[in-house]
């Protein structure tokens, strides 16, 4: 660390040198909108005055700023190494607003590099801190890149939250304000509510779009894009392309620019314009490398291979494939290996694609295990964010949703050593037969061994995207609204009545209430309960369903009574877990996910759920709502 003691110049050169330092802080500061690495230049050469000065406090602020500039030109080693040394500097000079921003800047670095744990602690030592010493701008800044880190585990409730209460606590004309802005607006458009997402695009963009430009201008263009480019209005995404692009170059934003070029790059794609695509593509991969930016280089390289022809699309896919799985981009790996299997299709290299089909649903899977994994850690860091602000969470209630997620992490891994090999080893075994079959010339046999590997991979893609929405479930926020059940009920049997042909069905609708709760997914719950009903009283000549509601102090009990062949009472507890099914799927179809979505939507509402029946009597399925 510096040594901070009095220099030995004298005063009038000390006051020269000071000013010296001072004057090129301001001028990082001010051209780092326009050339970031220039502005790291300047920090660097008022840094190693302030040393030779050594002059404590401004060392400390050179270290901060420099090490801010850094992040963000994903120099992220550098980074780290400067952001700590300010840290230790601002602690020496019993600098506690310095030594919260150190903080917080720490945590950003091991934020961007998804290192969420050690990123969260960070965050939230340096929101304690700002609380402390009344710094409402890091406090904001912070609550920002908290919400940050939930968006990026999948709890989009809590980012929502976090982000809410950066943008009340910032003062007007705060330089924060456009990007948290913008991060409302990326979550918004995860949640595919499109109109929300442009909505505060345009509110940040309207802050951001100065002169000289704010430093974050050019990447708010390209989010705003990128949202319309998803929903459609490709015209007017092209036109923000460019402007985004122009911008990037002028500033020196090269990750930004590369972004934009992919996206331009989509968006001439889609209209047939490919010599324009392929270029973008390009310049794109060009600025891939310089920049340090793994998943743009694989999404370039991507998009790139879908123009080219099969020697040179093969290349690009498997250095697309090499580099997401050196740096762990499985969601890129999987596509990559899924547009693999296509080229290799085409090219009647059967054996191949199948291997690249059995590795990308292998990643699928591992993608899923994660996802779990997140949204356990994404509790783990709730529970501790409402410890630090002080907020009574029962921790008993934490710890149940801790406990139903391992439950479901167990439920997944028995699923991966049963359900999910099942047809993964009928593939691999009929295809070996297949090739046989085609050798000796029996074509006759050939086609049933081709029919039945179809049939394994229908069931297993059905088993997969299952696994997914139940995923899904757990991570969307709940939007609530007084819902009527009565018309969600009659709305999900019209949704059936192809399900009802043919069939002799007696419905028995009670009076149902009006709740609050979120209206797609009581849809779920009704939909998965009505469908269950009308497909184990097939066998009757005539099906019976009632459904019904009986108010109950200060909640609603619901419940579901079928007349069909029902289920052994002793393992009614089985029901509700990921992949569990009492009946032969020959019997009847279905994936066994179901019945655990219900469950966890309830739950969600704050409800239970439970099921009693007899064998050959037909069952009923009851749960609970807040009245």
């Amino acid at each position: 660390m510096s040594d901070f003691s009095s220099s030995a110049t004298g005063p009038d050169e000390q006051s020269l040198r000071a000013l010296q330092i001072d004057a090129l802080y301001a001028c990082s500061s001010e051209i780092e909108g326009l050339d970031r690495q220039r502005a790291a230049q300047l920090s660097a050469e008022a840094l190693t005055l302030a040393r030779e000065l050594q002059d404590g406090p401004r060392v400390a602020r050179g270290l901060l700023q420099l090490a801010t500039l850094e992040w963000r030109l994903s120099c992220y080693d550098e980074a780290l190494e400067h952001a700590a040394e300010a840290l230790a500097c601002f602690r020496a000079l019993g600098d506690r607003h310095g030594e919260a921003w150190s903080l917080r800047l720490l945590g950003n670095i091991h934020g961007v590099q998804s290192q969420y744990a050690p990123a969260a602690e960070l965050l939230r030592a340096a929101a304690g801190l700002s609380r402390e010493v009344g710094n409402t701008e890091c406090l904001a800044s912070c609550l920002n890149n908290l919400g940050i880190i939930a968006n990026e585990l999948g709890d989009y409730a809590s980012a929502l939250e976090s982000l809410f209460e950066a943008l009340r606590l910032y003062e007007e004309g705060d330089p924060n304000i456009p990007s948290s802005l913008n991060n409302v607006a990326t979550l918004y458009q995860l949640m595919g509510q499109y109109e929300q997402a442009l909505d505060f695009h345009r509110q940040a963009l309207s802050l951001a779009d100065i002169v000289p430009p704010h430093p974050l201008t050019a990447a708010l263009l390209h989010n705003l894009a990128e949202t319309q480019r998803r929903s459609g209005q490709n015209e007017q995404a092209m036109a923000v392309l460019q402007r985004a692009l122009g911008l990037a170059r002028q500033i020196g934003d090269r990750q930004t620019e590369m972004l934009a070029l992919d996206s331009l790059g989509q968006l001439y794609q889609a209209a047939a314009a490919l010599d324009q695509a392929r270029s973008c593509f390009e310049q794109g991969l060009e600025l891939a490398a310089q920049v340090r930016h793994p998943l743009g280089e694989v999404r370039l390289l991507m998009h790139h291979a879908t123009l080219l022809p099969d020697p040179a699309a093969r290349e690009h896919l498997m250095r697309a494939l090499a580099i997401a799985r050196e740096v762990n981009l499985k969601a890129e790996a999987r596509a990559v290996h899924d547009l693999l299997v296509g080229l290799l299709k085409r090219a009647g290299e059967f054996q191949q694609a199948l291997a690249h089909h059995e590795q990308a649903r292998t990643v699928e899977r591992e993608l899923f295990n994660e996802a779990q994994d997140k949204r356990i850690q994404a509790l783990r860091i709730q529970y501790e964010l409402a410890q630090a602000r002080a907020v009574n969470v029962s921790q008993q209630s934490l710890n149940e949703q801790l406990r139903r997620a391992n439950e479901e992490l167990d439920a997944f891994s028995y699923s991966i050593s049963h359900d999910l090999r099942a047809p993964i080893r009928h593939i691999g075994s009929f295809a070996g037969m297949l090739r046989q079959s085609l050798e000796q010339g029996k074509t006759e046999q050939a086609s049933r061994f081709l029919g039945i590997i179809e049939q394994s991979a229908v069931r297993m893609n059905a088993l997969v995207d299952a696994l997914l929405l139940l995923a899904r479930q757990g991570r969307s926020p709940l939007n609530p609204a007084f819902v009527d059940l009565s018309e969600l009920v009659h709305e999900v049997l019209h949704d059936l009545e192809p399900e009802m042909q043919g069939r002799q069905v007696r419905w028995n609708i009670g009076e149902l209430p009006v709740v609050r709760g979120d209206v797609a997914l009581l849809r779920q719950v009704f939909y998965n309960l009505l469908s269950n009903a009308l497909k184990y009283s097939q066998p009757r000549a005539e099906a019976i369903i009632e459904v019904r509601a009986e108010r109950r102090e200060q909640e609603w009990l619901l419940e579901v009574q079928d007349n069909g062949v029902g289920f052994d009472p002793r393992f009614a507890a089985k029901l509700f877990g990921v992949f569990q099914r009492l009946h032969r799927a020959e019997d009847f179809e279905g994936t066994g996910v179901g019945l655990a979505n219900v469950q966890r939507i309830v739950h969600r509402h704050g409800g239970t759920v439970w099921a009693s029946a007899k064998e050959g009597e037909g069952a009923t399925f009851s749960f609970t709502l807040p009245a």
